[in-house]
């Protein structure tokens, strides 16, 4: 395209003619001026760009303009959704020249076809879900094109019966799959090889890293550049994919792929099956151990491993090792399982390795935990520090990187999101040779005007019992004020349960609960019942959009620290102590102000909505960080006690015809 950037994305330009409610942003045209250069420069780029700059456009049309193939990494499949089904099909129906996108995701993400056929076959016993919805999904499956998940409507993330239609990388047979040559991963591959522009998440990115530094297939074709969008994910993913798991599910999932696979081949193998048998007691005799006494939740892995049981359970370590080893030598002894023998073998050994790594717990990089939930009992190793990781398998190998999200800045500036990535060292200094370009674009939205922020300097402080005795009236107060169209925001499920039991009964408009339906239908219930209140946790705090009346304010019941006793956390702020530096100011206090902004989120999401955010914490109030929480936060006027905001509010009030317009 022979336009500029400001021709394009002006008041006449291109985009103007191809949207009918385009509209003409500044501050979005700042930013692909900037993209732009970073993309022809090769340099990496960091822009916060708020809600309502049109961020999305902003990289897109320059990733189209730069000749390049162009990844577009998001933090959430939602985003990855809209990218796809929304924004670039816009471009696509206008776009001078013809260009090639695909959608690929991590291989759980597909209808597996072996996993298909079992069921039909009835090798395979699906006893996870009604057999409704598993009806419904066998019809479906009869009539996709993509296999993708995201097609069926209504099924929960955590469904347990997509677990029994997909596999992961683990129990993928590869080229081994009598359906390999059909199988929807393989299709979404070949089409992400013709692509200009690939969309990917960020766990599928970091999964093609981590091979392509392991010098074996790549998961992503060759590319020119990246754009991550939803950039304040990458610590948090990265800190998951180079986790390392050991769980009873991974025991017995082994197990179960060999004697399916047995069964499909129609062998007898009795030593094998002897040896699957033997792995399965051991597994299951070395998990109960480790599991004994710890309650559901996350733990220090000593607490598991290192205590009077201690003993006993290395005598069980010892004997999961060998009879991983026993199935190893057995395996390749049965030549009639063919060449998929061979990958059996691998798992095998796999998990010898992350059995090693759990338990041993020798590596000072490490934190190790033991996490206990439903009937699964997880090892991990997660790594506490990720900015050797990102200097090596990121900035090292790649030079066109462009950072984007709405919420990057902490306490008026980038330092604390460059320090996660490995750019700048404690001090302020840069920790990279290369130069780094920053943006830090100014909210699209008048918060001065649009919003107020709510902060109760008399209420006692969190973790009081005059905190908890005082927090449900107040909410009800608050409540009252908006004639609900709130969301209710909670820091942790025990404070959600306290306000949503205490208010119940109380408040007279329509009350949802997080679970109480999957997400999707809890927002358009809320967005249909205008006068609404959501109760939800910090799911909700981010990637939720609600425009218009329906959402006047946002209720936060405290600054959302992380848990100290976590095990990663406590793991993460003692190895900054140990370096003389101050975890509070290092960690806890910029964690918890970019989670604070991502809440205050919520509430502006376009340049007619009005509306408060309380934040439920006189900590803000009469604490020394009080200032830096505020410095992070929009520049909305703060009011220190309720009548004040219900002033406000009566100022700033839209009439019911407008809030009928934004219904309609």
């Amino acid at each position: 395209m022979n336009q500029t950037i400001d021709e394009i994305f002006g008041p006449d330009g291109f985009l103007a003619r191809a949207h009918d409610d385009y509209e003409h942003r500044p501050l979005q045209i700042r930013m692909a001026r900037a993209v732009e250069a970073a993309l022809d420069e090769r340099h990496p780029l960091i822009v916060e760009a708020a809600t309502g700059t049109g961020k999305t456009l902003a990289y897109l049309v320059p990733a189209l303009r730069s000749d390049k193939r162009v990844v577009v990494s998001t933090g959430t499949k939602a985003l990855q959704e809209q990218l796809f089904r929304k924004d670039i099909p816009l471009l696509e129906r206008h776009w001078p020249e013809d260009f090639e996108a695909a959608l690929l995701k991590g291989r759980s993400n597909y209808l597996c076809k072996m996993r298909l056929e079992e069921i039909q076959s009835g090798r395979r016993t699906v006893r996870s879900d009604p057999r409704k919805r598993l009806q419904t999904l066998l019809e479906w499956a009869e009539s996709t094109a993509t296999g993708d998940r995201a097609e069926i409507e209504g099924l929960p993330d955590d469904s347990p019966i997509w677990n029994e239609l997909s596999v992961g990388p683990d129990a993928c047979l590869h080229t081994d799959c009598d359906h390999y040559d059909e199988c929807f991963v393989t299709q979404a591959r070949e089409s992400a090889e013709e692509a200009d522009l690939l969309v990917v998440n960020h766990h599928l990115f970091f999964a093609d890293l981590a091979l392509r530094d392991q010098g074996v297939a790549d998961i992503l074709p060759p590319y020119d550049a990246v754009i991550f969008d939803e950039a304040h994910h990458l610590e948090q993913v990265a800190t998951s994919f180079f986790t390392r798991h050991l769980s009873n599910y991974r025991i017995t999932d082994l197990v179960g792929d060999i004697e399916r696979r047995l069964e499909d081949e129609e062998l007898e193998a009795p030593d094998l099956e002897e040896a699957l048998g033997e792995l399965e007691d051991a597994g299951s005799e070395f998990f109960d151990y480790v599991s004994f006494g710890l309650d559901e939740g996350r733990h220090p892995a000593e607490r598991a491993l290192e205590d009077a049981r201690e003993e006993r359970i290395q005598g069980t370590r010892e004997t999961l090792d060998e009879a991983l080893v026993d199935l190893g030598v057995t395996l390749e002894r049965q030549s009639g399982l063919g060449e998929v023998s061979g990958r059996f073998q691998e798992r095998c050994g796999e998990l010898r390795e992350a059995l090693e790594l759990v338990t041993e717990r020798d590596d000072d990089d490490y934190a190790y935990i033991a996490d206990v939930r439903d009937r699964g009992v997880f090892l991990e190793a997660a790594p506490i520090e990720l900015d050797q990781i990102f200097r090596d398998k990121l900035f090292e190998t790649h030079d066109s990187l462009v950072f984007t999200s709405a919420t990057l800045a902490t306490g008026g500036d980038l330092s604390f999101f460059k320090r996660q990535l490995g750019l700048e060292a404690s001090d302020g200094t840069s920790a990279v040779s290369f130069d780094v370009e920053e943006l830090l674009l100014p909210p699209a939205f008048d918060y001065s005007e649009q919003s107020v922020l709510y902060v109760p300097n008399k209420l006692p402080a969190p973790g009081t019992d005059d905190y908890e005795d005082n927090l449900p009236m107040l909410v009800e107060y608050l409540l009252e004020i908006t004639e609900g169209r709130a969301f209710v925001l909670c820091t942790s499920y025990a404070n959600l349960h306290l306000l949503h039991d205490a208010l119940e009964e109380n408040l007279d408009y329509p009350v949802f609960q997080q679970g109480d339906r999957p997400k999707p239908e809890l927002l358009a219930a809320f967005r249909e019942q205008h006068d609404s209140v959501l109760f939800a946790t910090r799911s909700f705090w981010e990637g939720v959009d609600v425009k218009g009346g329906s959402l006047s304010m946002v209720i936060i019941d405290k600054l959302p620290f992380a848990n100290p006793s976590d095990p990663l956390t406590s793991a993460r702020l003692d190895q900054l102590e140990a370096r003389d530096l101050n975890s509070f100011r290092e960690l806890s206090l910029p964690s918890a102000a970019l989670a604070l902004k991502q809440g205050f989120g919520r509430l502006i999401r376009s340049r007619d909505d009005v509306g408060i955010v309380a934040v439920l914490d006189s900590r803000i109030a009469d604490k020394w960080y009080g200032r830096y929480f505020l410095d992070t936060l929009p520049s909305a006027p703060v009011r220190w006690s309720a009548p004040a905001v219900k002033q406000w509010w009566y100022e700033h009030d839209r009439t019911e015809a407008e809030l009928e317009q934004d219904s309609s």
